[in-house]
């Protein structure tokens, strides 16, 4: 989940979700930078690294995408309506390819396929 994402659910309507939200993002930026900071040491430590961060990258980035669940979601815009979310499920997909596609690259390593392997369209 890309720094963004973790927006989503900022003034829920949802009062305990709105409640912990604090203390989730917290926990959440945490891991982004971890996992952020090692995989670019990783990718930078020659050619045996660079190919397992290239890997996990392939392996990650497609469930990452599904994640959002599927484009065509009719829950989605009641989830909207309702105030439990901000954006459809296509809408939070496209942001988050903007946010983390951009550091794939950064770090030498390649964009996997959007629509390769995917479950959810």
């Amino acid at each position: 989940m890309g720094r963004y994402q973790l927006e989503e659910f900022f003034d829920c309507t949802y009062t305990p979700l709105e409640e912990i939200l604090p203390q989730v993002v917290k926990e959440e930026l945490g891991h982004i930078g971890y996992g952020e900071s090692k995989t670019a040491e990783l990718a930078a430590a020659g050619d045996d690294g660079k190919e397992k961060a290239q890997r996990a990258v392939d392996f990650w980035y497609i469930k990452a995408l599904d994640m959002f669940g599927r484009s065509d979601s009719t829950r989605d815009q009641r989830y909207i309506y309702w105030g439990l979310k901000r954006r459809s499920n296509t809408q939070a997909r496209e942001e988050y390819i903007q946010e983390v596609d951009p550091l794939i690259a950064k770090m030498g390593l390649k964009v996997p396929n959007p629509l390769t392997g995917r479950q959810y369209l």
